[in-house]
């Protein structure tokens, strides 16, 4: 059979999957099962299991060599499994790993219910007693939550049955608020703001307005016919930037992933990127959501901007 025919004769991938994720607590807790009564429990072709095999020996840390984390093999016609036995304990996580993790769980929340607690509390117990006061600092930095709050209900039916809304948008710049007429396309939260990206009907194109800065919301009895519309994006922070930040080696590598060539080597490993400065109160939060290892070297006015911020921050805890 060519390889075209064999990709084409595999089965999809959810069902691939679930073999795999069958075949290992099966063969441990059935050690030394013959390969063909392990197809049969299958249901497929002892050809088929062989090619499963194949592939479950490749799973570990890139560049996934062989045994790297499961040793699976076959032995005079059966099959054994033998686990790393690093998977048998916790694992023992750094204050960063393990805020990752918690961030991540933090997207979960919605369907996980009360099992989340529960396993953020074990997520606790493996780290190391000595950071867990770092984690506790870092997780309560961490904003991922991604359901709309009850606020948003009105503008979220809008989008679903395609009605015009109207309100009253605040401009930072102008210090004053304009009336817009718009289609709403889609909510979204970046960076524990929600914004709406809309299609402006005065000015004729796509949006995108903060939600915190809406007001006298009105949902209309006019409708729009769906459009395609773009994937809504925050507008790059580094694109004309006037103010310069500088990040510590510890973020230094994330800092280089997002902003690529616009993050500009420092000293000490450390790097330096050109942020708007528009906003002293986004800027602010960005700059404290490092936890200290990132700070505005210029202008003097951005930077006194932001210490007296961290330090409302510090009084409001007292």
């Amino acid at each position: 059979m060519s390889a075209k025919e064999k990709s084409a004769a595999r089965p999809p991938v959810h069902e691939r999957l679930r073999r795999l994720l069958f075949l290992v607590p099966y063969v441990s807790r059935h050690p030394g099962i013959t390969v063909d009564a392990l197809a049969r429990e299958l249901s497929i072709s002892r050809e088929e299991l062989l090619e499963e095999l194949d592939l479950l020996t490749m799973v570990g840390r890139p560049p996934f060599q062989p045994d790297d984390y499961i040793d699976i093999y076959v032995e005079n016609e059966r099959v054994y499994v033998d686990l790393d036995q690093r998977l048998s304990a916790p694992p023992r996580l750094t204050a960063s790993e393990a805020a990752a993790l918690a961030a991540a769980a933090e997207l979960l929340r919605p369907a996980a219910g009360g099992a989340l607690e529960s396993a953020l509390h074990k997520l606790e117990k493996v780290i190391p007693p000595q950071a867990r006061a770092r984690f506790k600092e870092m997780q309560q930095k961490i904003d991922a939550g991604v359901v709309a709050p009850y606020e948003l209900q009105p503008l979220v039916g809008a989008i679903a049955q395609r009605r015009e809304v109207e309100f009253d948008y605040f401009s930072s710049n102008r210090g004053v608020s304009e009336p817009r007429s718009v289609r709403p396309l889609e909510l979204f939260s970046h960076r524990g703001q929600w914004y709406l990206s809309a299609f402006d009907n005065a000015r004729g194109d796509e949006r995108l307005f903060r939600v915190d800065r809406l007001q006298n919301l009105t949902v209309t009895d006019r409708t729009f016919p769906p459009a395609q519309a773009r994937s809504a994006r925050v507008p790059n922070p580094a694109a004309h930037g006037d103010v310069r930040v500088r990040f510590s080696k510890v973020v230094a590598p994330y800092v280089r992933e997002r902003f690529g060539d616009d993050a500009r080597p420092a000293p000490d490993g450390a790097v330096d990127v050109l942020v708007s400065g528009e906003s002293e109160r986004w800027l602010a939060q960005w700059v404290l959501s490092f936890g200290g290892e990132a700070w505005v070297l210029e202008p003097e006015s951005a930077r006194r901007s932001v210490e007296r911020a961290a330090q409302a921050s510090l009084e409001s805890k007292a």
